[in-house]
């Protein structure tokens, strides 16, 4: 093999190898969650997340099925938030204010109105997101809101 041809597959060779082991930024991952979300792709919002993803709505708890507020486990459990959400909330209002992220972990945060769709009543918070990413997946999707203003909502 000729030197010069040696050099570019080397070279190249590393650009590919580097290209296939690049880290995907967690700020980018959260982003792209949210856009697909807001785009009403639960295929594209279910992509976003690692097949061995743990969610805690709220509390890191066990939960009733159709319970939404609880842990929830792998894409099936992803799947299950998501349906349990749809179930609860019609969303009126969506903000995401900030996002930030460093290494493997990212945050953001906004606020919401849904109607409690058993009630009728409004249920509006400010929340909290923090995910935690593996090979530029969420493997960790923690979720914070105003919990007291829910179960006010939700009383009829």
């Amino acid at each position: 093999m000729k030197p010069v041809l040696l050099l570019a597959t080397l070279v190249l060779g590393s650009v590919g190898v580097f290209a296939k082991t690049s880290r995907i930024s967690s700020d980018k991952v959260l982003e792209t969650f949210f856009n697909e979300f807001g785009k009403g792709n639960m295929t594209g919002v279910i992509g976003c997340f690692h097949e061995n993803a743990v969610i805690t709505a709220v509390r890191n708890e066990s939960r009733n099925d159709g319970q939404l507020y609880g842990s929830y486990r792998g894409l099936k459990g992803v799947e299950d938030f998501l349906s349990n959400m749809g179930k609860e909330f019609d969303t009126k209002q969506f903000q995401v204010e900030h996002i930030v992220g460093r290494g493997n972990v990212a945050y953001a945060s906004g606020s919401f109105l849904h109607i409690i769709k058993n009630t009728g009543k409004p249920f509006q918070s400010d929340w909290a997101l923090k995910v935690e990413l593996k090979d530029g997946k969420i493997i960790s999707y923690h979720f914070y809101e105003d919990s007291a203003s829910y179960l006010l909502a939700s009383q009829k």
